[in-house]
């Protein structure tokens, strides 16, 4: 039989406890991480475990495309003018501070608020395809 009083008293076994303790602790992180043929994201390099491991039971539910990356592919396919050309045009007409922007990505239409030196706020709607103003308004 192991004399367990003379085993915890040496030094080597005080040393491997931490070890052996963190060991014990990460085996379920380690059991439940994506292996080698978990989904990558191709842009970021990481595993997408939101997508590849949803949970409940819609597992076979592709994931929600949000807005903005709706309205990035299609800047990137061409289909709609880029961000950056939009506000350039919406802050000539605002002219003060820009506050931020409301895209509506079913009708392709960006609603961009300023607010002037006088406290007044502006919004700038326009068409996200073609980079036509809608309409500007106080």
């Amino acid at each position: 039989m192991i004399n367990i009083r003379y085993f915890a008293s040496r030094r080597s076994f005080r040393m491997m406890l931490p070890a052996a303790a963190m060991l014990v602790l990460s085996a379920p992180v380690l059991a439940f991480s994506p292996g080698e043929g978990a989904p990558r994201d191709s842009r970021r390099g990481y595993e997408r475990t939101a997508q590849a491991y949803p949970p409940g039971p819609d597992r076979n539910r592709p994931r929600e495309v949000s807005d903005q990356e709706h309205a990035k592919d299609r800047s990137e396919s061409g289909q709609m003018r880029p961000f950056k050309e939009l506000y350039g045009r919406a802050s000539a007409i605002g002219r003060g501070e820009y506050l931020g922007v409301e895209p509506d990505i079913s009708r392709d239409i960006y609603r961009f608020k300023f607010m002037r030196s006088d406290g007044k706020v502006v919004w700038v709607d326009m068409d996200g395809r073609t980079g036509r103003v809608l309409s500007a308004r106080q």
